[in-house]
């Protein structure tokens, strides 16, 4: 065997030979070794080599030579510690197939005899290794041919380093990899617990893990996962008590902290418990507690083993490990719950929300269908609830709105669905005797007097009333949506009957009546599919018969019903809370307008826009009119804000902080349809107005009555005297034209000057400005 023969291969190699001299003669005394029949003198052959021994011993890995019938004729101490022998020389002689159980031993014997046949090598091959303890262990082994001179190969030499610690963190990081794509799939929980269980069961091999949850109490743990665990030990420990000594898992909870016992039966934490896990062999149980982001206790990771053992480093570990991603898992699910809980339910009173309301009022009317018993579709509106949330604030308000849920609940004992439908409204579906109309009568007038007790928060004192509307099917609808349609319409019976009040829709007297609630989800579509447009009524100076003004009006070109004025539709916008979109896009149009007529060259004139209840207690009117105006270049000095008295009455101190921000910006303000309120002086007294408007019904019968004209005459001196412009509407003939002159009123509008009209043909109107308009157009 030549240098370069014993050489070649080798310098890269585990064994750390670097006396070529030695492997030569280690070689040759393998071949000799080789032909005799036993090892009973074969040490002595390597007695120059004492060296070499002493030298792999300090090395922590496998270092080992075989010969051509891979028994070991040198091994370090650490093969020899490994295998349970007190010394290397306990070794020699003996194969893979006397130190490992066969299926291990065989698959090492001939992978070495197939590498001497073939003369190859085996580099960073993965070897799984049984100690006789019990462990499991893993390693990365390289093995060399060892020739002699001729080439022939006589044995091997082979290292072998423990990557056990490596291996498993790698097969963990896997498993974990794995639990964490079923978490994101969306698998149940269950399957996702039982995963993690029978992961870490593979990874402490022997032990049967187990996940308990804490109820909703926080009193008792709940079996979640045990897929290995008898399940009748399961069922018996299931809703346990938490306590100070109650096993392993229930301590972990009470404490907040892990608990490891080694011993069951030596243990004071499971004295109570002792006989029920007899039965079932169980000795060892260590539990550690995994947590919510706000540091609530969720449940238990727990181990369980058939003997007495203390954790290892590694294993506890891993359990603890495993109970942080069963805290990943099951505040996903909570939260995935709670997820889907708020979107089907009203957070504040706890009721479920309209967002399923059609499905389960279509379930109901499948339901009475096939049973032959009615059912009812109540519908429950809150009167005047704004008042409450202006007056009180918003926190009152749902209070109140909480206390109103309560009672309905309790009106009937939660036997009928109950849904908070939107704001201050509620439905209910009654089924079973009381859906009988009869029946049915009773029962509102009690859930009536119900809503009407007294509700008391804190020092506040509170009655609030509401107006009830029902029908029935299939007396009074042969579908869902028309008994819903009828059901909303009695309730608006309810409330023209003076509210406070319950109304039972009946087909026979029954006038014929709009879908409330299709008309409001329609005209949101209108305003996105541009089927609302504005009209414009001009506004006359009377001194020069010019144009001065006019007022956006909004109409709907409906696609269905034509052509529908604000009447049919602008106070169901008002109490569903749509005028605030409608009142956006009006605001917007309306000055988008002006200044097209301003860029055409038309003359300069203030546009008014009415502004409703809602849209002024809204908190983003004001950024909605500056938007307005950015968007379209409009100045502020040609838009108008119309207000009605009543409404800013309402909340002084608000409507005067409101309209100072308008007021500061050139923005006029007009108090509309003055004179009909009971605070009109007050307004005049406390805020910064532009104008005031004369509501028509003084001006329509001026001719006829003198109390209307020298209404009119005071308000138009009053206005004078305040330094504000006075606009009388309504003005439809020439004698009312000719009064209001003579009392010196400075502006005008009615059908006698121009009824509202498209903005292309007010713009014609408008380019005639320059000269006076004499004749009713």
């Amino acid at each position: 065997m030549t240098d370069q023969q014993v050489s070649q291969g080798r310098n890269e190699g585990p064994t750390g030979f670097a006396d070529w001299q030695a492997m030569k003669s280690l070689a040759t005394r393998l071949e000799e070794l080789n032909t005799t029949a036993c090892f009973d003198s074969s040490l002595d052959m390597f007695g120059d080599l004492d060296w070499l021994q002493q030298l792999v011993n300090l090395v922590s890995d496998y270092v080992y030579v075989k010969d051509r019938r891979s028994r070991f004729v040198m091994a370090n101490d650490k093969v020899a510690e490994d295998m349970g022998r007190s010394t290397s020389a306990e070794l020699i002689g003996k194969s893979d197939l006397e130190l490992h159980p066969p299926e291990v031993g065989q698959v090492f014997y001939e992978d070495e005899q197939s590498m001497m046949r073939e003369g190859r090598d085996l580099v960073d091959i993965m070897d799984r290794i049984l100690l006789p303890d019990g462990t499991e262990k893993w390693f990365s082994s390289s093995k060399y041919p060892i020739r002699k001179e001729n080439g022939d190969v006589v044995g091997i030499v082979g290292i072998s380093r423990d990557v056990t610690e490596r291996q498993n963190a790698e097969k963990l990081q896997r498993g974990q990899n794995e639990i964490l794509k079923k978490l994101v799939s969306g698998l149940p929980l269950q399957d996702v617990l039982n995963s993690l269980v029978l992961m870490i069961e593979g990874q402490l091999e022997s032990g049967m893990g187990s996940v308990m949850l804490v109820d909703d109490s926080g009193n008792h743990i709940l079996s979640a996962s045990g897929p290995n665990l008898p399940k009748s030990y399961l069922d018996l420990v299931d809703g346990i008590e938490v306590g100070p000594r109650v096993g392993s898992c229930g301590t972990a909870v009470f404490r907040k902290e892990a608990v490891f016992v080694e011993d069951i039966f030596d243990s004071e934490l499971w004295t109570e418990y002792v006989d029920l896990v007899r039965e079932f062999n169980l000795k060892s149980c260590w539990s550690v507690p995994f947590f919510s982001g706000s540091g609530k206790v969720l449940g238990t990771f727990a181990f369980y083993w058939t003997d007495v053992r203390a954790p290892s480093e590694r294993e506890e570990k891993i359990v603890r490990e495993a109970a942080h991603l069963a805290s990943i898992a099951v505040e996903r699910d909570r939260a995935e719950k709670r997820i889907r809980y708020l979107a089907d339910h009203d957070p504040l009173t706890g009721l479920p929300n309209r967002r399923k309301f059609k499905r389960k009022l279509e379930a109901k009317i499948k339901a009475s269908r096939q049973t032959g018993e009615p059912v009812a579709v109540v519908f429950v509106d809150m009167d005047n609830f704004k008042f409450i949330n202006d007056s009180y604030g918003h926190a009152v308000g749902d209070d109140v709105l909480s206390f109103v849920a309560d009672r309905i609940l309790g009106s009937h004992n939660i036997t009928f669905e109950t849904i908070r439908f939107g704001g201050d409204e509620f439905v209910l579906f009654v089924d079973g005797p009381t859906a009988h109309k009869s029946e049915l009568k009773d029962y509102l007038a009690r859930m009536r007097a119900e809503i009407l007790k007294t509700i008391e928060l804190d020092t506040l004192t509170l009655h609030v009333t509401c107006s009830i509307g029902a029908a029935v099917f299939p007396l009074d609808g042969d579908t869902a949506d028309e008994v819903l349609k009828n059901a909303d319409q009695a309730m608006f019976e309810a409330k023209n009957l003076g509210r406070d009040n319950f109304f039972i829709f009946d087909r026979e007297t029954a006038p014929a009546g709009v879908n409330r609630l299709k008309l409001v989800e329609e005209l949101r579509r209108g305003i996105d599919n541009n089927e609302l447009f504005l009209e414009y009524q001009p506004q006359i100076d009377l001194m020069s018969g010019r144009i001065v003004g006019a007022e956006a009006l909004v109409r709907w070109t409906h696609p269905e019903r034509g052509r529908l004025m604000p009447g049919e539709f602008i106070e169901i916008a008002e109490q569903t809370g749509a005028i605030i979109s409608l009142g956006r896009w009006v605001l917007n149009e309306a000055c988008r307008q002006n200044k097209a007529w301003q860029d055409a060259g038309l003359p300069h004139i203030t546009i008014a826009v009415n502004v409703s209840a809602n849209q002024f207690r809204d908190k983003a009117l004001l950024s909605d009119v500056f938007s307005a105006l950015d968007t379209s270049g409009l100045d502020a000095r040609y838009l108008e804000l119309e207000f009605t008295e009543s409404l800013v009455i309402q909340n002084v101190e608000q409507a005067v902080a409101l309209m100072e921000d308008f007021r500061r910006i050139g923005i006029h303000l007009a108090i509309d349809d003055f004179g009909t309120g009971y605070s009109s002086l007050v307004a005049l007294k406390n805020f910064p107005l532009n104008r005031l408007k004369i509501d028509q019904s003084f001006i329509r019968d001026l001719e006829y009555k003198e109390s209307d004209r020298a209404i009119v005459r005071a308000i138009i001196s009053l206005g004078r005297e305040l330094g504000l412009n006075v606009v009388a509407e309504g003005v439809e003939t020439a004698k009312q034209q000719a009064f209001l002159l003579s009392c010196r009123c400075e502006t005008t509008q009615g059908y006698h000057f121009g009824r509202p009209m498209a903005a292309d043909k007010f713009s014609k109107l408008l380019g005639m400005t320059r000269t006076p308009l004499d004749v009713a157009l």
